[in-house]
């Protein structure tokens, strides 16, 4: 549709939801070419929200796979002082960094498809085990190069627990099982991994304590050890009734215009930004007319935030020379 078609949407649901005001954010969940929340996202949110003084309700549609936790803690700080109630919209997924945001939101409306994730954090540093082939949903290395794996803090947790409870290794056992362990992931990254996952919890805790209408602590801390140790897996997808019914997040109740309308708005930008699609550069060529110009240029669509006043989209701008040959030519925000 576009952007001016999907003001129209945009219009719709936030009279749906009582002259709310809406912005989307969508980060690229495509192989190859994945977008993430970061820093620099708050001066693009920022531009949005500065457009009115603050407002009764305020909405976000999040979709994305995650990233910077500190931006994520941030972003939601933000929407907090421009809204008196707070809502996130979640068409879809809405994980790890995406759901550490909605902890800050008065109100989750999830649709039928959308899940949320744990939010237990994982480290990627030049001091990470490397690896010669990308996990799933990591970009290819060039030739030679190689590849820092990234390590959950629940993954060392898991293994201690493994160790202590499961295999029961007496003294000398448990000494030379974590022995083996720093041999693979060192001190310093264990260090670094215990003080994210104190970060996290402080995070989420300082997050779900902003809520118009306050959480007892007792609950608060009951969702966020869910939320960062309870599900036994970084990739355990949440529903709406779970997260309702077991997490205890407040998540609103099934209404089917409403989700019609989020998901209406999604699958549009879903298409302009090619999402769930893996990006292969041979399929560039493969799709190209029979001479086509050399390099071909291919912009990949990142990430997008749109409101009705304005419309940001982070690009990559490729030029591809052949199969096995591209050159990055820009990287920048574009309204």
């Amino acid at each position: 549709m576009g952007v001016e078609q999907r003001k129209v949407i945009i219009r719709q649901i936030q009279e749906k939801r009582g002259n709310s005001r809406l912005i989307c954010c969508l980060t690229s969940d495509r192989d190859n070419a994945q977008g993430a929340l970061a820093k620099d996202f708050l001066f693009r949110f920022f531009q949005h929200l500065r457009c009115t003084p603050k407002l009764e309700k305020l909405d976000v549609l999040l979709f994305t796979l995650g990233g910077d936790t500190i931006t994520a803690y941030a972003l939601s700080r933000l929407v907090r002082g421009f809204g008196k109630k707070i809502g996130v919209l979640v068409p879809h997924l809405c994980l790890s960094g995406g759901t550490l945001f909605a902890l800050g939101a008065d109100e989750i409306v999830m649709t039928r498809l959308a899940t949320l994730s744990s939010i237990d954090p994982s480290l990627t540093t030049p001091l990470n085990p490397t690896a010669d082939a990308p996990l799933p949903g990591m970009p290819m290395p060039m030739p030679g190069q190689k590849i820092p794996v990234p390590v959950g803090v629940e993954s060392v947790a898991g293994f201690k627990k493994l160790v202590r409870e499961e295999w029961r290794l007496d003294k000398e056992g448990t000494a030379e099982a974590f022995r083996l362990l720093t041999e693979k992931v060192g001190p310093l990254l264990l260090g670094d991994l215990q003080r994210s996952k104190q970060q996290i919890v402080r995070l989420a805790t300082n997050l779900m304590r902003l809520h118009a209408a306050p959480l007892r602590e007792e609950k608060i801390k009951k969702i966020v050890e869910t939320l960062v140790s309870g599900l036994g897996s970084h990739d355990y997808l949440i529903g709406a009734e779970e997260a309702r019914n077991e997490v205890g997040l407040r998540v609103a109740q099934e209404d089917a215009e409403l989700e019609n309308l989020i998901l209406g708005l999604y699958e549009d930008f879903a298409e302009e930004m090619e999402l769930g699609i893996p990006f292969n550069p041979m399929e560039v060529f493969q799709q190209a007319p029979s001479r086509p110009p050399t390099p071909i240029t291919k912009i990949l669509k990142l990430v997008m935030i749109e409101s009705l006043e304005r419309s940001d989209v982070w690009e990559n701008e490729l030029a591809f020379v052949s199969p096995n040959q591209i050159q990055f030519r820009r990287s920048h925000w574009r309204k």
